[in-house]
């Protein structure tokens, strides 16, 4: 594919009708410099939209957003004139069987009021194309450059922060099985399945019936899915415009209010805070509650399992006195050691009374089984319910108590308050956040369908995959039906096999073009790529992982774009790259590497569009050599208007609009 022209009128900061030729000329790069704000952005964006219109601003864009969109869009010119009809179009060949063919895309718009009506005119060889029904139009260039593969030639200084964050992306990895073809294999799997279940065999046919049906349920899901996105994006649009005329009823509240809005204000916040400590102390109350407090609510119950605890008896004492009894008789009989006091027999009487009277204090039989240890943890936790658990949970009620009164105390005073405003405001206000709780409710239902919707679809290919394998291990089909059952077997196994190749290719590819970026050889020796996920963890020449956290500032922007660049080049798609700011966030190593290495091998053409600041006078020096030609982008407060000029920032060669004006 090779980029031709960008048309635009009145679109953007771009007045009238004018047509930026991007057609390089014996080198690949095309620079585009223009200060911040000065319509850089928007020339990817035209290209963009150009080719997806709405899809090109994401998956969950009800038509609603997209006409507000393109509103927004249409150029306003210095007395805040806004024009009637805007258009962004596209220039571009596309080989297809060997041959080159030129396509012209245009989409205009014709603002009325709050409606924004969208025509699509699509060319090829100067003549409409007559080969796609023109209702299918969109869908034949999604298809012709899938919204997903362009994101990974068509990207932003966003984008590129977007792969370089830490977390996983899931939208890279669809565009990534994409662009590698392995969705292909897959579609091919199921075409193959529905052909098993139509020259099934009799007996076979309840499985073919259930696989039909099973194809025929994700369609409609996927129908299903898309209405209900579609639904969604709707109601959070107009979620958003009753939320709005909500704020405005606030506003116009408190500015005829007076003095009665403003307390309104401060009851409100305090209503707030109260409200919120309520549930605080009643969150702490559930967890004591949970805990140790049943037992606070019986003191007495409490009071005599300690008191049983405290006089059972020590299994450890009671022998200890055993021994010193028997130690005692011992002495007495023997008389070693030698005594020298004189004992008489009623001292003896005495001592062995008293060991006999204490020895027979008697353990409480409930509790004698636990051990020591036990019964002391037993007594801290009784302890602890009468110090601490009983206190606080009395304090909490009291507290619960106090803010309950403040409470109402509170809603009587915003009842007072509100009788102060304009009546009439405040019905209003009541009737607008009624109406925003309403669309909240609705577009939280709405929601959780769609995640009904997800789950569903999910289980279904579940299902899919397993008839696949039933279909698979049939030994009753013949002739085409058992030759279709080992291409489906093959082709599980090339699927497999080329997603392997795939991810082989693109850690070989990335490694390479990571290191040349960072000129550092050796820094990545290896990556590992996630089968399913696809994410991708660095390996050093140790062996040792290095997370992108580890990475500095520069070294993440550069793992991106090597990451889009191995993509690229493992696809084997020849389409020409647009980088809009890609330097903002690198220092002046990695800028420089950049320019000398990348810029002129990622691709047989290349758009770049950069601030001043970041292709300086040295790097343009250095990338001078690869670039076709340069414009200048130069915005004019007065006219509020953006001029393309011949030349890069610094060059005065020409002084006639490098856009050709109509």
């Amino acid at each position: 594919m090779m980029l031709r022209a960008i048309h635009l009128e009145n679109f953007g900061l771009y007045a009238g009708r004018q047509t930026l030729d991007l057609s390089p000329r014996g080198k690949p790069v095309v620079l585009v410099g223009g200060r911040n704000g000065a319509g850089k952005t928007t020339l990817l964006e035209a290209v963009r939209l150009a080719l997806y219109g709405r899809r090109a601003l994401g998956m969950r864009i009800a038509q609603s957003e997209y006409e507000t969109h393109l509103r927004r869009r249409v150029h306003t010119g210095s007395g805040s004139d806004q024009a009637s009809v805007a258009s962004v179009g596209l220039d571009f060949d596309y080989t297809e069987g060997g041959i080159v063919h030129r396509y012209r895309v245009v989409r205009r718009w014709t603002i009325k009021a709050s409606k924004a009506t969208e025509t699509l005119a699509l060319e090829k060889d100067g003549a409409p194309v007559t080969s796609v029904p023109r209702e299918e139009w969109a869908s034949f260039l999604q298809e012709l450059i899938p919204p997903g593969v362009s994101q990974l030639f068509f990207f932003d200084g966003e984008k590129i922060a977007e792969i370089a964050h830490d977390g996983p992306d899931e939208g890279l990895a669809e565009a990534v099985r994409g662009l590698l073809g392995i969705e292909l294999v897959s579609r091919l799997r199921t075409d193959l399945g529905l052909y098993l279940a139509r020259h099934s065999k009799a007996e076979d046919r309840k499985s073919a019936d259930a696989y039909q049906q099973c194809v025929r349920d994700i369609a409609q899901v996927d129908t299903d899915t898309a209405r209900m996105i579609e639904e969604i994006a709707e109601l959070r649009s107009a979620r958003d415009a009753i939320a709005r005329t909500a704020y405005n009823v606030r506003q116009r509240f408190v500015a005829e209010g007076g003095d009665a809005a403003n307390q309104r204000a401060t009851l409100e916040a305090a209503h707030t805070e109260v409200t919120a400590q309520i549930a605080r102390r009643e969150n702490e109350l559930k967890d004591l509650a949970g805990g140790l407090m049943p037992f606070a609510m019986a003191p007495k119950l409490v009071a005599r399992f300690a008191e049983t605890l405290g006089q059972a008896g020590d299994p450890g004492v009671e022998n200890a006195l055993a021994l010193l009894r028997s130690r005692l008789l011992e002495w007495r009989a023997g008389g070693e050691p030698v005594r020298k006091a004189s004992w008489k027999d009623g001292h003896w009487t005495d001592l062995e009374q008293f060991l006999a009277s204490d020895a027979a204090v008697p353990g409480n039989a409930a509790v004698a089984w636990l051990e020591l240890g036990e019964r002391r943890s037993l007594l801290g936790r009784l302890e602890e319910i009468r110090d601490r658990v009983g206190p606080r949970a009395r304090l909490l009620v009291s507290d619960l108590d106090a803010h309950t009164n403040r409470l109402r105390e509170l809603d009587a005073e915003l009842v007072r308050a509100s009788g102060h405003a304009a009546g009439v405001v405040l019905d209003e206000l009541v009737e607008a956040e009624q109406q925003l709780g309403a669309a909240e409710a609705q577009l939280k239902a709405r929601s959780e369908e769609l995640k009904v919707l997800e789950f569903r679809k999910a289980a279904l290919i579940r299902d899919k995959r397993r008839l696949e394998q039933l279909q698979q291990e049939s030994r009753d089909a013949a002739g085409r039906t058992s030759l279709a059952q080992r291409v489906g077997a093959v082709l599980q196994r090339y699927e497999d096999d080329l997603l392997d190749l795939k991810i082989a290719q693109l850690k070989t590819a990335f490694v390479k073009r990571f290191n040349h970026l960072a000129r550092k050889d050796d820094f990545v020796a290896d990556v590992r790529i996630d089968r399913a996920t696809l994410d991708a963890v660095l390996i050093d020449a140790h062996g040792r992982e290095l997370p992108k956290s580890s990475l500095s500032a520069g070294e993440k922007q550069v793992y991106a774009i090597a990451m889009l660049w191995a993509l690229a080049h493992t696809s084997g798609r020849q389409l020409p790259m647009i980088v809009d700011t890609p330097l903002a966030r690198l220092d002046t190593e990695h800028r420089a590497a950049l320019v000398e290495r990348y810029f002129p091998e990622a691709s047989h053409q290349v758009i770049v569009l950069s601030t001043d600041t970041e292709i300086d006078d040295a790097l343009l020096a250095k990338l001078g050599p690869k670039v076709s030609h340069s414009f200048r982008l130069n915005y004019d407060h007065k006219a509020r208007a953006t001029r393309v000029l011949p030349g890069y920032f610094g060059d005065e060669e020409g002084q006639g609009d490098a856009l050709q004006q109509a």
